[in-house]
C-alpha cells in the first residue's frame, strides 16, 4: 500500500502542532508499560526488554528520555515507568531464543497537559519467543543483531528472505526490524503472507515496519487484519488500542500525515 504527501497539508499540520504545544499542551504523562515474556512452551522467561522512541506524539519530532531496558523476572514479568507519547518500538530476547520485535503508538493523539507519574498503560506487550536454530543464516543474523553488528545481520538476512518458511521469513522480518531496517522486514514478512495467508505475526509485523516508517494509515489497516487473524493474546489489547490511536489521526479522505523524511507515506 501507498499514500501520496502533500506538503503544504504536511506543513500546516506541522504548524498546528506547534502551535498547541505552544498553548501548553506540551506536557507529557510518564506512562508505566509491563508485560510478559514467554516461551514456546508457554512458561515465563527472564528476557532482556527493550524500548526505544522511534517517532514522537503524531509523528513529531519525540521528547523525553527514548531508551529504556529492564529485565524481566524469572517468570517472565516486566515495566518500565516513563513512556511518553510517541511511536515505540519493544523488544525482547534471551539466550536461546530469537527476538522478538513490535512496534505500537503510546496516547500517539493525545497528550495529558498535567504531568503525572505513575499512570499505567491499560494494555501489555506480550512477547512470544521462538527457539533460535542450531546454526544457519537465520541464527547468525540473530546473533549478529544482538552484538550490534547490522551490516553482518543484513548480509544473513538476504539469505532468509530467500526461505518459503513462513516462520522463519517472520522471525527474519523482526530481526530486520531489530536492527531497523523496514523495508527489508517488509518484504520478508510480504513473502511469509504469500506462502500463508492468515499469518497475523506478519501482520503486525507489517504494521511495524508501516509504523517505522511513519505510515500511520497502512499501520492502522494492517493492524485490522492482524486482529481478525487472530493476534496472539499477549498483544490483542495492545493491537486494539493501536488501531483506535492510528483511527484518529487518519485523514477522512483515507490518507496520513506523514513525517518529515519518511521513506513511505
Amino acid at each position: 500500500m501507498s499514500h501520496q504527501c502533500y506538503p503544504t497539508s504536511v506543513w500546516m499540520w506541522t504548524a498546528a502542532m506547534v502551535a498547541a504545544a505552544g498553548l501548553g499542551l506540551g506536557a507529557q504523562t510518564a506512562l508505566r508499560v509491563k508485560g510478559m515474556a514467554t516461551a514456546v512452551n508457554a512458561a515465563g522467561v527472564p528476557a532482556a526488554v527493550e524500548l526505544e522512541a522511534l517517532h514522537g506524539y503524531r509523528g513529531l519530532e519525540f521528547v523525553g528520555q527514548k531508551t529504556f531496558k529492564t529485565q524481566a523476572s524469572a517468570k517472565g514479568q516486566w515495566s518500565v515507568l516513563g513512556v511518553t507519547s510517541g511511536v515505540w518500538l519493544f523488544a525482547a530476547h534471551t539466550p536461546g531464543h530469537l527476538p522478538q520485535v513490535v512496534l505500537l503508538p503510546v496516547q500517539f493523539t493525545h497528550k495529558n497537559p498535567a504531568s503525572a507519574v505513575g499512570a499505567q498503560l491499560p494494555w501489555d506487550v506480550g512477547f512470544e519467543l521462538s527457539l533460535v536454530p542450531a546454526d544457519g543464516p537465520l541464527a547468525r543474523a540473530a546473533n549478529a543483531a544482538l552484538n550490534g553488528d547490522r551490516q553482518s545481520a543484513l548480509s544473513e538476512l538476504a539469505a532468509v528472505a530467500e526461505s518459503n518458511e513462513p516462520d522463519e521469513l517472520i522471525a527474519g522480518g523482526e530481526l530486520a526490524l531489530y536492527v531497523r531496517a523496514s523495508a527489508a522486514a517488509r518484504a520478508m514478512f510480504l513473502r511469509a503472507t504469500t506462502i500463508v495467508p492468515v499469518a497475523p505475526r506478519a501482520q503486525v509485523g507489517l504494521a511495524s515496519a508501516a509504523l517505522m516508517d511513519g505510515a500511520w494509515d497502512e499501520a492502522g489497516k494492517r493492524l485490522w487484519t492482524a486482529r481478525e487473524q487472530g493476534v496472539s493474546n499477549g498483544l490483542k489489547r495492545a493491537v486494539g488500542a493501536a488501531i483506535t490511536e492510528l483511527q484518529r489521526i487518519s485523514h477522512s479522505d483515507g490518507s496520513s500525515p506523514c513525517v518529515p523524511g519518511a521513506t513511505r507515506c
